[in-house]
């Protein structure tokens, strides 16, 4: 397992079910069943919008919000590769790649103009993809956790910040296994959600760690998911049958508080895109599990000053695992 490790510091609404479509309505079969016109619609709600296909199955918007977090994202995690879209091994000639839980499709698109000669699959339980697409590329609207048309034919299966969101990760890993050809690769990227420092700087009320004490139970007990998944994912893959596990673990600044400049940079991205994920958990499924608004945007309030502190030297793992089903 390689990990990066961070250096010096510097010194010191209401409700509304409208439902919206950014897609013509129509029935629509998927290799992963039959879905209806619904897919293409939205649930607003909170002041946010959510997809309305399987609704309540992810608790995240999927709004102008949304994206420009996943966008921020997308560029933190390609800088971390130094450029490059994967980790994994898949080789120059990859032909049949699949991205699961792709938002809003900005990776596949990347990847299949990486690969013109690939066939890509992007799926999601949100219709909000771009229309203007590499002719390689196809969207679907689908829920990823259930059962697949076994084919056996994909080379490399992505999934990015999707798993600690999913209630049944042995069940659709299991299914990528299944669909991987002999001898493909699959890869996960996600965030392990503790905080550490190597100074002793975060305070025992850190405003981070009190907001993931807040959330582990409630999407526990009510999207049944598990946010520190992570921490077992190789072990995971291994019991699923899956071979040549690795993991490499990026230790990332939450803030502008490194010395080093391209950390500071990725500190400052970092903090962003968690500032606009506290904000997003805040506004519905926290409301929902009983909080009231007034405690939670002082949350964000609080998560905001904390990570704007450049005397806490507090970090967060990012892990990227990948994995190979056995060759044949």
């Amino acid at each position: 397992m390689e990990e990066n490790n961070l250096i010096e510091p510097l010194p010191d609404e209401e409700m509304h079910d409208e439902i919206t479509s950014d897609y013509d309505s129509g029935e629509a079969e998927t290799r992963f069943g039959s879905v209806t016109s619904s897919v293409g619609g939205h649930v607003w709600e909170y002041g946010r919008r959510y997809h309305a296909f399987r609704y309540g199955r992810y608790y995240l918007p999927n709004d102008e919000g949304e994206y420009n977090r996943e966008a921020l994202r997308h560029t933190m995690l390609k800088d971390m590769l130094g450029g490059k879209l994967y980790a994994a091994p898949i080789g120059p000639n990859p032909q049949k790649i699949i991205d699961l839980g792709t938002g809003f499709g900005e990776w596949a698109i990347e990847i299949g103009e990486e690969f013109p000669s690939a066939q890509v699959i992007g799926v999601d339980l949100s219709p909000i993809q771009p229309h203007w697409i590499p002719p390689n590329v196809q969207f679907v609207v689908d829920d990823i956790e259930d059962e697949w048309a076994h084919a056996n034919d994909f080379d490399y299966a992505h999934f990015r910040f999707v798993n600690t969101t999913l209630r049944d990760n042995d069940r659709t890993l299991r299914n990528v296994f299944e669909n991987l050809k002999p001898g493909g690769w699959i890869e996960i990227q996600d965030i392990y959600p503790r905080a550490t420092s190597d100074d002793d700087t975060i305070p025992p009320d850190y405003a981070l760690g009190r907001f993931y004490a807040l959330l582990e139970p409630v999407v526990r007990e009510r999207y049944g998911t598990d946010i520190y998944l992570m921490e077992r994912m190789p072990q995971l893959l291994s019991s699923l049958g899956f071979v040549n596990v690795q993991r490499r673990v990026f230790h990332l600044p939450l803030g502008e508080w490194a010395r080093d400049r391209h950390l500071r940079l990725q500190g400052g991205l970092f903090r962003e895109i968690m500032l606009e994920f506290v904000g997003a958990v805040a506004a519905k499924p926290l409301l929902e599990a009983g909080y009231e608004r007034e405690e939670m945007d002082e949350m964000v309030r609080d998560v905001a000053a904390a990570l704007g502190n450049r005397r806490i030297h507090a970090y967060m793992p990012i892990h990227f695992v990948w994995a190979q089903k056995p060759p044949v």
